[in-house]
């Protein structure tokens, strides 16, 4: 939903030469000769050509889905998007209980389809490598979830060593094309995106995203911040709940119904919307100048180090994934009058 900065030229070198070698040993290995072939072409100069397997780890998402389609149909005669979905739904199946049509969609997905799983191994080659997945998260990772910015998805590591046990914690890394149904993206660096346990694993779960209709945080279109606005509703007295206006774009209904916003959200109308409320209705126009004018006379503060040491978040748009319920609190004090057009 908010904007991810494409990776630095190092980080994807380093990701490149990190996993190519032993991609393209596990493609020459694992698979038949005629998909090798596919993947690993011959130059007209007799040697093999590389460029394929390192697009498909390192190329940009609009790209990456164009090569991933042009490759599973080569891969895969007749390969056909909606059959292909067929076969996922009833892979799970004993034999016995699948339809002839769901039985000929086994034979004709399957086999090569677990070959593929099994070369380009996210388990494998990445969750279970921590020193691959904490370099990603440290370069790539923010403060809060790319998903909802309601929760922290810090790295954190013990800074007394380089290993395994000093790798605490980290963001969960999310496929945003379904390595399920994008088997050969399954390794993509513009495919995993840092995000929270609850956003990946509780409500996205094996949701489809497509470009057409969801938002990817890669691309270069993606604004730093949703275009809906966050307000609230009094319930009771000295009770609110949050609710989300001009939800007009599609991509961006379709993710806050994935991941619940609306919902999740709606809590915080008793928790920070409160305090913002309470904040504005307890302290004049008068005082929070004057409180404004001193911090920045006598403690040389920025604005927006004013703003947030009072609000606890970032004023800039593009800082927004730094603090959790950035957007939020954002719209609130622009709709009560404290924020116009986003200055302070």
């Amino acid at each position: 939903m908010w904007k991810l900065i494409s990776p630095s030229i190092e980080l994807i070198d380093w990701y490149e030469k990190t996993m190519c070698a032993s991609l393209i040993s596990r493609i020459k290995t694992n698979l038949d000769r005629r998909i090798c072939k596919i993947l690993i072409p011959t130059l007209p100069t007799g040697e093999e050509d590389l460029s394929i397997v390192k697009r498909l780890l390192v190329e940009k998402p609009k790209e990456l889905y164009i090569l991933s389609d042009k490759l599973m149909r080569a891969i895969i005669p007749n390969y056909d998007d909606c059959e292909f979905q067929d076969y996922l739904i009833s892979k799970g199946k004993k034999s016995i209980n699948r339809s002839n049509y769901e039985t000929v969609l086994y034979r004709k997905y399957h086999d090569t389809l677990t070959a593929i799983r099994n070369v380009f191994n996210y388990e494998g080659q990445l969750a279970q490598n921590k020193s691959r997945t904490y370099r990603i998260t440290l370069e790539q990772g923010h403060n809060t979830c790319t998903y909802c910015n309601r929760q922290y998805t810090i790295t954190i590591r013990n800074n007394k060593g380089n290993n395994d046990a000093s790798r605490i914690a980290r963001p969960q890394l999310d496929h945003w094309f379904s390595k399920e149904l994008y088997p050969l993206m399954s390794l993509s660096l513009y495919n995993l995106i840092p995000c929270c346990s609850i956003c990946n694993s509780s409500l996205k779960g094996n949701a489809i995203f497509k470009l057409s209709t969801h938002i990817h945080p890669y691309l270069e279109s993606t604004p730093h911040e949703p275009k809906f606005n966050f307000s609230y509703i009094p319930t009771n007295p000295g009770k609110y709940e949050v609710s989300i206006k001009n939800l007009t774009d599609i991509k961006e209904k379709n993710m806050v119904e994935v991941f619940k916003l609306k919902e999740a959200y709606r809590y915080h109308g008793d928790l920070e919307v409160k305090d913002i409320l309470q904040f504005n209705y307890q302290n004049s126009d008068t005082y929070l100048q004057t409180l404004l004018d001193g911090l920045l006379k006598h403690y040389k503060l920025s604005k927006a180090d004013v703003y947030r040491m009072l609000f606890g978040t970032e004023l800039e748009t593009s800082k927004n994934l730094n603090r959790p319920l950035s957007k939020l609190k954002r719209d609130i004090l622009t709709e009560i009058g404290l924020l116009k057009n986003g200055k302070f």
